[in-house]
C-alpha cells in the first residue's frame, strides 16, 4: 500500500496510546456569578489542568493566587477583569496561555518580546512580485503557489499562519496540488504563532513525508489532580498522507512566532532527510491547548500535554534551533528583504 489514511492511522494510535485525559474543545464550565468567581475559576482552570506546572519550580502558584486576590474582590468591569487574569496567567510565562473575546481576539498573558523574523509587508510584496495574479491582502490560514525561476527549475512557496480551526485538511491537500511537479519547495512557519491542533500538525506533514514511521517527537499529558501528575512520554511518528507526496528538496522556515502545533509541525518534518530547516529558533511553546467557555464574553486555552524532541529535550521555552541560522534586522525588513527567503531560494535556485 503506498500510503495509509492519517485518520486512520491517528485513530490507531489514540486506541492503543491510552490517552484518556484528552479534554473536550471547547470545555463548558458553566456560567460564573460574579467578576470575582470567574477570577477563581480561572485560577482553579489552570491549577487543575495546566500541564506545565513541573516545568515552572519558581512560581508558587497558590502565592499567586493570594496575591492578585485583594484586587480580584474589588473589580469594577470586565476590562479589569482581563486584565488582571493576564497578569495571574503572565505569572507561568507561558504564550500558550491565552485568553479570547467573544469576537475570538487571542490576548496574551505573556510574550517574550523576541524579535520576529518575518513581517506582514515584506511578506505580500514578495507574493505580488512572485505572481501579480495571486491578489491577496492579509494571511489566509494557508497557501501554495508556484515560482518560476528557469524552464528548468521551478520553486514552489507553502505557508501556513494557522493550525487550528481555519486550517482544513481537504483545502491544504488542495491547494498544494500546485506545487506538485516543482523542483523545490519553500515551506514557510514563520507567521504560525497559534495553539493550533496536533492533528492538524500531521495533516499538514503528511503530504511531505517520504520516510514512514519515524519518530518524530515525544508527548506526555497530565494525567491526574496534582500539579506534577504527568503521564509516560509517549512515542509520536511520521505518517504519510494523500495520494502523493513531495520527497524533493524543502527548506522549511522557522522563527521565534513558529508556536504551538507549529512546532510540532517542526519536529515531524525535520525526521525527512530531504528537508532542511533554516531561519531562527521556534518559540518553544509546543504544547497545544484545550479550550474552555468561561462565559459568553470569553474563554482560557490550556496546554494539555508538553511535547519532547526525539533526544527527549523538553521543547517548552527552549524551542527548536534550526539546522541553519540566517540573521534577520529591523533594517532588512525596513528595506524589504526577507534574507530567511533568500537564503531559501540560494539553496533551490542552481
Amino acid at each position: 500500500m503506498k500510503y495509509i489514511s492519517l485518520a486512520i492511522a491517528l485513530g490507531i494510535a489514540l486506541l492503543t496510546s491510552g490517552i484518556s485525559g484528552c479534554l473536550p474543545d471547547p470545555y463548558s464550565v458553566g456560567e460564573p456569578d460574579s467578576l470575582f468567581s470567574e477570577y477563581v475559576l480561572i485560577w482553579d482552570l489552570v491549577d487543575s489542568h495546566y500541564a506545565c506546572f513541573f516545568a515552572k519550580e519558581n512560581v508558587d502558584w497558590d502565592q499567586t493566587y493570594q496575591n492578585f486576590k485583594p484586587a480580584a474582590e474589588n473589580l469594577d468591569s470586565r476590562s479589569e477583569l482581563a486584565d488582571l487574569c493576564l497578569d495571574l496567567l503572565g505569572e507561568l510565562e507561558d504564550q500558550n496561555l491565552i485568553l479570547r473575546d467573544s469576537s475570538g481576539t487571542r490576548m496574551d498573558s505573556w510574550n517574550r518580546g523576541d524579535f520576529l523574523n518575518w513581517d506582514l509587508t515584506v511578506w505580500l510584496d514578495h507574493m505580488k512580485r512572485w505572481n501579480p495574479s495571486f491578489i491577496v491582502i492579509t494571511l489566509d490560514a494557508y497557501g501554495a503557489i508556484v515560482i518560476d525561476h528557469t524552464p528548468s527549475n521551478t520553486v514552489g512557496y507553502v505557508y501556513i499562519s494557522d493550525l487550528g480551526s481555519g486550517f482544513g485538511m481537504n483545502g491544504f491537500y488542495g491547494v498544494t496540488n500546485a506545487i506538485r511537479d516543482c523542483d523545490g519547495i519553500i515551506y514557510d512557519l514563520r507567521m504560525c504563532g497559534q495553539s493550533g491542533s496536533e492533528m492538524n500538525a500531521h495533516y499538514a506533514s503528511g503530504r511531505f513525508i517520504k520516510e514512514y514511521l519515524t519518530l518524530g517527537y515525544y508527548r506526555s499529558f497530565r494525567v491526574g489532580p496534582g500539579r506534577n501528575d504527568m503521564g509516560e512520554m509517549q512515542e509520536v511518528l511520521t505518517y504519510r498522507n494523500g495520494s502523493w507526496q513531495f520527497t524533493k528538496p524543502v527548506v522549511l522556515l522557522t522563527g521565534r512566532y513558529t508556536q504551538g502545533a507549529a512546532e510540532q509541525l517542526v519536529l515531524l518534518l525535520r525526521t525527512q532527510e530531504h528537508i532542511t530547516v533554516i531561519g531562527d529558533t521556534t518559540a518553544g511553546f509546543a504544547n497545544p491547548a484545550v479550550s474552555f467557555n468561561l462565559t459568553e464574553d470569553w474563554t482560557i486555552e490550556i496546554p494539555e500535554m508538553v511535547t519532547y524532541s526525539p533526544d527527549g529535550t523538553l521543547i517548552l521555552n527552549s524551542g527548536i534551533a534550526p539546522d541553519i541560522y540566517i540573521p534577520v534586522s529591523e533594517d532588512d525588513l525596513a528595506a524589504g528583504v526577507d534574507p530567511v527567503i533568500d537564503a531559501a531560494l540560494e539553496m533551490l535556485v542552481p
